[in-house]
């Protein structure tokens, strides 16, 4: 089966958010996956293509596959997801291979872990290795520790650094720590179009993480107001 990449960007205001590290990072696996040893894109074409088709505020979603050895782009657009502060997950052991490191087509995994909670009542899956936190299916996950401080599964051969990820990481010094499984919270999901807090896990209530999870969304939303302020 060939494998593409792809990234998911948040729209607002007709501009792609945080446009350099989506690219980079498509860039990257792209040519690590051998599909393509570039990306040929621009902020300006992309800006086109939404004008185009009078698109302002929405996610879009760019696919690099590789067809007849000739790499090939594809756009896709969604409207942005509604803002449901708080999910319901359950665990699932982490079956996925080497490339659960790349943002790839090959979801097969991630999709059946996500149908499996959502006919148990939850609405997303959390990746358990060796009794431990990995990620959902869609978001990278973020706690809080006793002293306060933010905190996140290592996710170095393990899982997706996710962009708003790494954003996070870099402004809040963030702490890389195993999460037990078996956690009381609290914890969020993050990734570049929302933010929940996690109620429940397998049908255990959590420590609400409403204090957290405004934490997080008032830093993105800053650094989302800054990038729109440097690229309009």
């Amino acid at each position: 089966m060939n494998v593409g990449v792809f990234t998911t960007i948040k729209i607002q205001n007709g501009i792609p958010l945080f446009w350099n590290n989506h690219l980079k990072r498509l860039s990257s696996q792209a040519e690590k996956l051998n599909v393509g040893s570039s990306i040929l894109l621009s902020i300006g074409k992309i800006k086109t293509y939404l004008k185009q088709h009078n698109l302002s505020n929405c996610a879009l979603k760019i696919t690099a596959t590789k067809e007849n050895n000739k790499t090939e782009i594809h756009y896709e657009t969604r409207p942005l997801p509604q803002n449901f502060s708080s999910c319901k997950v359950i665990t699932s052991e982490d079956t996925r291979n080497y490339l659960k490191i790349y943002k790839t087509t090959n979801r097969i995994i991630n999709e059946k872990a996500k149908k499996t909670a959502e006919e148990n009542g939850a609405d997303d899956a959390l990746f358990i290795l060796n009794g431990t936190i990995v990620e959902s299916t869609i978001s990278n996950v973020f706690g809080m520790n006793k002293n306060g401080e933010i905190i996140t599964p290592p996710i170095k051969a393990k899982g997706l650094n996710g962009i708003t990820r790494q954003l996070i990481m870099k402004q809040t010094n963030g702490i890389e720590t195993d999460i037990n499984q078996n956690t009381k919270g609290p914890l969020v999901l993050v990734n570049c179009l929302r933010i929940q807090k996690i109620s429940h896990i397998n049908g255990k209530k959590l420590i609400d993480g409403e204090r957290l999870m405004k934490k997080i969304k008032k830093l993105i939303e800053q650094k989302e107001k800054e990038y729109l302020s440097a690229n309009i």
